[in-house]
């Protein structure tokens, strides 16, 4: 359990390292792991600055963490290395495109943040198009992607040197026609073609640390493609747990330089509490299985620590408030 929390407002750099660098001497932390793309970035551009910078887990480098997180320079990097993606356009901040050559419909979104779907929309027409840029003002490139029918899988990966040591691939199993919403409901899978593809994007990356990677199986021309790549931890941590990969465990194993096997989850399917909801709506009667609530359900955590879900309600309400007010961070 959590035995000590520390709370600093936001700060300057060199404030933020400052107070880094006492804490890890005052109460003698082993490990320095950033959780969220501020921290990582800014852990990334001064972490030399920390005195005891071998206590960092596992991270990217800067270079990759710039391809990875930004989404059109991902797709230059995926059409360069050969590796598959939807055909998509990056259009300069708040200009309008002479020529789409897509066609609709097309997702739209900015070229970083968008986090929780913020700034994503499915378009329909060259009008939709024309409004989207009109009403939405961001401080980066837009991408707009050929929307690909299929079904969507999620990849979390942890990475040393490029290697996957630890992953576990998402399937949904609730599928949407012209949605974007985060998965709810969903199954651990295991796919070798996927795993492969995968394999070849991290290499070409040299990626180190966590990372979770969108992709979408193309009906029509029966591929897995990559859409986008989170890198830092993502919303459905505890499944992967729940299904027999703690990434935090393992990252800390490898911040500790400790002996890991290569690991990767068990076939199981998973709700979270959204999906739990859906599912007690069909079926009153689960809330009584005991077991199902415990192996397939983020219902003990959430007993046992509220919190976190608590704090990731009152995120993801932030983000539908961006949307609807058309504000990315």
């Amino acid at each position: 359990g959590v035995k000590q929390f520390i709370y600093c407002s936001q700060a300057n750099e060199e404030d933020w390292i400052k107070t880094i660098n006492n804490v890890v001497y005052r109460y003698s932390i082993d490990i320095i792991m950033p959780v969220y793309t501020h921290g990582i970035e800014k852990i990334l551009k001064f972490g030399d600055q920390i005195k005891d910078n071998e206590k960092i887990c596992p991270l990217p480098s800067l270079t990759s963490y710039n391809l990875a997180g930004n989404k059109g320079n991902l797709y230059l990097h995926l059409i360069k290395n050969n590796i598959p993606c939807p055909k998509s356009k990056i259009i300069k901040n708040n200009t309008l495109p002479k020529i789409v050559n897509l066609k609709f419909p097309i997702i739209a979104k900015p070229v970083v943040g968008g986090g929780g779907g913020a700034g994503i929309s499915i378009l329909k027409n060259n009008e939709d198009l024309l409004n989207y840029i009109k009403k939405n003002h961001f401080d980066c490139d837009i991408i707009i992607q050929q929307f690909v029918s299929g079904f969507n899988t999620s990849v979390n990966v942890l990475c040393i040197k490029g290697e996957i040591i630890a992953h576990s691939i998402q399937k949904e199993n609730r599928i949407e026609k012209l949605k974007l919403t985060p998965q709810t409901d969903f199954s651990f899978i295991k796919d070798d073609s996927l795993f492969e593809l995968i394999e070849r994007l991290m290499k070409s990356l040299d990626w180190c640390g966590v990372a979770n990677i969108d992709c979408i199986y193309d009906e029509k021309e029966n591929t897995f493609k990559i859409i986008e790549i989170n890198p830092r931890f993502w919303i459905n941590v505890d499944a992967s747990a729940i299904a027999g990969i703690n990434f935090p465990y393992i990252l800390c194993s490898a911040t500790l330089k400790q002996k890991m096997n290569s690991a990767e989850a068990i076939n199981m399917s998973y709700q979270n509490l959204k999906g739990l909801v859906r599912v007690l709506k069909k079926n009153p009667m689960k809330v009584l299985n005991a077991n199902f609530l415990r192996r397939n359900t983020p219902l003990v955590f959430a007993l046992k620590d509220p919190l976190p879900i608590i704090y990731k309600f009152i995120w993801r309400t932030q983000n539908i408030f961006n949307k609807r007010f058309n504000k990315v961070e």
